[in-house]
């Protein structure tokens, strides 16, 4: 499930969307992966998340912070 691939080669979960694209760096994954955010910050993210990752499972009030938003 885990690859050792850098995140700009990846094609995750067969979805076509490679990593980096338009505003990746804003997306929990990528903030995450890159050690960029804190534990509190994630919180205030994905407080009362309205939607989810088609990709990575994720959930965030913003859809802006993940890749493939579908709302809850």
């Amino acid at each position: 499930m885990f690859t050792t691939q850098p995140t700009e080669f990846r094609e995750p979960f067969g979805f076509g969307l490679k990593a980096p694209h338009i505003g990746h760096k804003h997306h929990l994954c990528s903030m995450a992966e890159n050690g960029e955010i804190t534990l509190d910050q994630i919180k205030d993210l994905v407080r009362n998340p309205k939607f989810i990752c088609k990709v990575c499972a994720r959930t965030a009030t913003n859809k802006d912070n993940l890749c493939e938003p579908e709302a809850i």
